[in-house]
């Protein structure tokens, strides 16, 4: 017995590479399943990344085009023009909403009255809940995942380890050579899973911070052009 789980250690030995591929490929069934869908979450949270970044940075930028100069603006036609030179954005849709609003007030009176104003204002501030929506969609996944991933990876370690000492107990060798192909196959899982948790947290935190400048810079539009609304009501009051 001691020749023969000493052969099937020297075999075992001479089969393990430590070659990555071959680690993962050598996995329990339930272990390679749990590596896929890791594999799964890593792109799909990429992905987010990559969309994410690219939208956030220019919402960002588009708001910061749009209040550069809005103060300066006294009439609704150069609010309009210059809300419309920056682009399409959050800030646009924002602007578009208070137009409409304006639009069927006009068509009942002339006069934009107080209650007019805070029409007006609630109709921003719904646009303002829809365009935070809008672009936040996606960041609850990238949560979940930096949240999830680690703990999805140590039930694949754990499940690994406990498939390579089911076998040891089978072969009833308890040698390093025994141990060390299930465990490192096994650890692979672990390192998946903080794999795709690290940059999703990472990023979910970032997205998080940008996505409060955005609101905040859509709270000065608001007061902006709520503020402007005011100063004619007060005037046609005089």
């Amino acid at each position: 017995m001691f020749f023969v789980t000493t052969a099937w250690a020297a075999n075992e030995t001479a089969q393990f590479s430590g070659d990555i591929m071959a680690m993962i490929a050598d996995a329990d069934g339930v272990v390679k399943f749990i590596m896929s869908v890791l594999l799964i979450f890593s792109v799909w949270s990429w992905a987010l990344i990559v969309q994410k970044g690219v939208m956030l940075n220019r919402a960002k930028r588009h708001g910061a085009k749009v209040l550069d100069g809005l103060g300066r603006c006294e009439t609704l036609a150069e609010i309009s023009a210059h809300v419309k030179a920056a682009g399409s954005g959050p800030m646009r849709a924002l602007f578009d909403a208070s137009q409409a609003e304006l639009a069927k007030i006009a068509s009942r009176s002339t006069k934009t009255s107080a209650a007019a104003v805070e029409n007006v204002s609630s109709r921003i501030d719904y646009a303002t809940k829809r365009e935070m929506e809008r672009i936040s969609q996606g960041l609850g996944f990238m949560a979940s995942a930096g949240n999830a991933s680690p703990f999805i990876g140590l039930f694949g370690t754990v499940w690994g380890i406990m498939d390579s000492f089911r076998e040891i107990g089978v072969m009833g060798s308890a040698n390093l050579a025994t141990v060390a192909p299930g465990i490192s196959e096994a650890l692979i899982a672990t390192a998946m899973g903080l794999f795709v948790a690290i940059p999703a947290v990472l990023f979910y935190n970032r997205f998080t911070v940008r996505l409060e400048q955005i609101d905040a810079q859509l709270e000065l539009f608001k007061i902006e052009f709520v503020n402007w609304l005011r100063r004619g009501t007060i005037s046609a009051d005089r």
